[in-house]
Parts: C-alpha cells; sequence; structure tokens
C-alpha cells in the first residue's frame, strides 16, 4: 500500500510518519511546506499557493490522509480567512488533483469535534446536531461537505474523521502544553480560563495512530464521519492537576470563570462506530500525561 501524508511536519502528520516509517507496514510519502534535504519521498508545497496536482501526477497513491491545516479555535477568531484557506479551500484543492489524475485514492480527511459546539446532551455520536462556535468549526464542517460532494458527484472515497482532544508527544499548544509553559515561567500562579468543571474527551496520539489505521483498512470511505476519541468525559481541572502531579511545583492554581469564545461546555464521544472496527483504548490518560510530561522535560 503508498499513502501520502499532506502535512507531515505537524502534530499528527509527524507521528503518523513516524510510525509509518518505523514500522514499514507501508510505503509512506508526505508533503509539507518545509525545506527537507535528501528524501525522495518527501513534496515540499508553496505555503501561500500548494500544487498539489504535480504530486498526484507523479504518483500513485492508495490512501492520502489530510493532516495539514491548522488547528487553531482563537486564531480562526481573528484571521478567518486564513482559516479558511487552509482547512477548506486547500480540501478542494487536493479532492480536485485527486480527481483528476488519481480518482481510485482514497481520501482520509482530519477534521474536528468542533463541528458539533457545545452539545447539550452527551456522549456525542456522529448524527448529532452540527452547530460549530467558531470559523474553525463551521470549516472543518464545510470540507466535510465538499468530501460528501466529491464521494456523491464523482466517485472519490472519502472518509472524516471527527477527532476530539488528541495530545502527546510532539503537540506544542493546547491545554498541558500550556500548562507546562506557565509552570516553568516566573509567575507564581498558574491561571486558566473557565471553572475548570469543564469537560473534554481525551486521546493520546498513539491511540489516534491506532484509529486512523483500522479506519484505512475496515472503513467504508463513503463520505462518513467517525468520532476519534477515548469515550471518557474529563474535567479540565481533574486533568490539570494529574498532569502537574509529575511535576515538583507549589504554584498556585485558578481558574479565572471566563469561557473563551469558540470553547464548548462539554464534550464526550460516542465511540461506538469506532469499536465496530476494532478500536481498544491503549493508552490511558494517566498514562498519555506521564509520557507526555516526560518528552517536554527532554525538550526543555
Amino acid at each position: 500500500m503508498k499513502v501520502l501524508i499532506i502535512g507531515s511536519q505537524g502534530f499528527i502528520g509527524s507521528n503518523l510518519l513516524k510510525y509509518y516509517q518505523t514500522t514499514n507496514v507501508v510505503d509512506v510519502y508526505h508533503c509539507d511546506i518545509f525545506k527537507i534535504e535528501n528524501d525522495k519521498y518527501y513534496y515540499q508545497i508553496d505555503s501561500v499557493n500548494p500544487n498539489f496536482e504535480s504530486i498526484f501526477r507523479s504518483n500513485q497513491f492508495d490512501v492520502c490522509i489530510n493532516a495539514s491545516g491548522i488547528g487553531n479555535v482563537s486564531m480562526s477568531l481573528i484571521n478567518p480567512l486564513n482559516d479558511f484557506v487552509l482547512n477548506t479551500y486547500n480540501v478542494i484543492k487536493i479532492l480536485e488533483s485527486i480527481r483528476i489524475h488519481n480518482s481510485n485514492c482514497k481520501f482520509l480527511n482530519i477534521s474536528s469535534a468542533a463541528v458539533y459546539g457545545s452539545p447539550k446532551v452527551l456522549p456525542i455520536n456522529e448524527n448529532h446536531i452540527l452547530n460549530p462556535l467558531s470559523p474553525y468549526g463551521h470549516h472543518k464542517l464545510i470540507s466535510e461537505q465538499i468530501c460528501k460532494e466529491y464521494y456523491t458527484l464523482f466517485n472519490i472515497q472519502t472518509c472524516n474523521l471527527r477527532v476530539f482532544s488528541a495530545y502527546g508527544n510532539g503537540l506544542k499548544k493546547q491545554l498541558f502544553w500550556d500548562t507546562y509553559q506557565k509552570l516553568i515561567s516566573d509567575d507564581q500562579v498558574i491561571e486558566f480560563f473557565g471553572t475548570g468543571m469543564e469537560t473534554r474527551d481525551f486521546i493520546h496520539i498513539d491511540d489516534l495512530i491506532q484509529a486512523i489505521n483500522l479506519v484505512i483498512v475496515k472503513g467504508k470511505f463513503n463520505s462518513d464521519c467517525i468520532n476519534i476519541a477515548s469515550g471518557t468525559e474529563s474535567s479540565v481541572k481533574d486533568v490539570t492537576n494529574q498532569f502537574l502531579e509529575f511535576f515538583s511545583t507549589k504554584k498556585k492554581i485558578i481558574f479565572n470563570n471566563q469561557i473563551k469564545k469558540g470553547d464548548p461546555i462539554n464534550w464526550q464521544a460516542d465511540i461506538t462506530c469506532l469499536v465496530s472496527l476494532g478500536f481498544i483504548q491503549k493508552i490511558t490518560i494517566k498514562e498519555g500525561l506521564l509520557k507526555y510530561s516526560k518528552w517536554l522535560q527532554e525538550k526543555k
């Protein structure tokens, strides 16, 4: 099997690339905007106007994994046009390249749980009402609709993965990264948004890679959407306290009761669909946070 990872230098893409390169389970090609020397399997694309056609014209792939784009709710509120280009416009550019040059290639789109918004009923299954709270969520939803368009009208096999709160080695943003940055700062108080009772469904990057592999092998690719999560609801306060246990700190922790615009209140995924493909969570939140804390301290 020949696989192409688009966005191979990002959090999900880089971990996928490392996994495939070390296990040799597939022939893996990859592309991103950065310059990499002496890698015949790498395609560098332009950051402003990427040319995906040249990639699919020069090679034929069995699967294309789109791990590109930008996953930042706050930035999408500041610059929604840039978010649209990276998370939506580039998706149709990739799919059009596949349609013209490599129509048998399956397309796996990394979407987001942000398409759900802030649900009133948990757990959230894939048929839940979609009500994004941010440009990021709206643009991910549009990318899913584009995948449906190319499947319905052009018979391109597509699948969307609605990833919940992924974390692990290589992630340099979001809750645990921000917590560590505040931990090593000179500030004596670590302040967080919200009340601490907000909840998320965390999935470690190793389990996320397991899920991606299962979908590639067993997925229907009929423009379907699949929740990617652990299926467990955890409060921000609880997981933050667990994380801080791996560090020696006497800093005071406070929550400012301010809800960030675009952030949901509670998340917990119904992962029945993912489990039906054979998914079993292998990394608990405690184990995952320990691994991440060690990585952060090694990178300090």
